[in-house]
């Protein structure tokens, strides 16, 4: 999710700042994805005095630029639930939000997560979370990136690859029983309204036919 990143870091610099910059800007990210292929995302940055100057110029009070930007970039997903989280002293903020629907069924069946980062350098901690290292120069700034990625737990078969375009992708595997449970839950909850207010609908007639008869 390259486009992201550039698109906070486009939003909130200038390009003649940044060609006058040499420490790079840091990143960290981290993706939890549930079962349901829902992500929660955590984007946390330093900066540098003047970095960070430039940000507080540019943004201000204003947090809802970083919403909107996030909204205006990432059109295919659902965002909700943002916080920011402000850290003056250290110069840094954490942007978090949730993106539905971040990691879809493919056409083999398999769940993948697409990230949008073309030749990361990819380390496995476990099956199922990996960190991602990628560095990025936009309008001269050089970015620094480092992005850990939780899958389920529940899942298995975690696999590592990338799409026709070089860029990086995940696949699992989630069986129906795991993935389905909350949508299980929520149908037969539907149903059990729905046969409540049939039941209802019913008595009430049967009551209505019963009186009319007594009269």
């Amino acid at each position: 999710m390259k486009k992201l990143f550039l698109a906070v870091m486009l939003t909130c610099f200038s390009s003649l700042l940044f060609a006058q910059e040499i420490k790079p800007i840091k990143q960290n990210l981290t993706f939890n994805i549930d079962n349901l292929g829902d992500g929660h995302i955590e984007l946390a940055i330093s900066f540098t005095a003047a970095q960070w100057d430039n940000f507080k110029r540019v943004m201000g009070n204003n947090t809802d630029l970083l919403k909107r930007q996030m909204e205006r970039t990432l059109p295919s997903y659902y965002l909700q639930n943002f916080a920011y989280k402000e850290d003056a002293m250290n110069r840094s903020y954490v942007l978090s939000f949730d993106a539905l629907g971040m990691a879809k069924v493919n056409d083999d069946g398999l769940w993948q997560l697409d990230l949008d980062m073309k030749k990361p350098d990819i380390t496995k901690l476990s099956d199922n979370v990996y960190t991602l290292t990628s560095n990025y120069n936009a309008q001269g700034a050089l970015i620094q990136q480092v992005a850990k990625v939780v899958m389920p737990a529940a899942g298995s078969d975690f696999k590592q690859g990338e799409d026709s375009f070089g860029k990086a992708i995940f696949t699992y595997s989630l069986s129906p029983d795991t993935h389905g449970t909350r949508l299980l839950l929520l149908v037969l909850g539907v149903l059990l309204v729905a046969a409540g207010l049939a039941w209802h609908f019913v008595s009430a007639r049967k009551l209505v036919s019963k009186n009319t008869q007594l009269v």
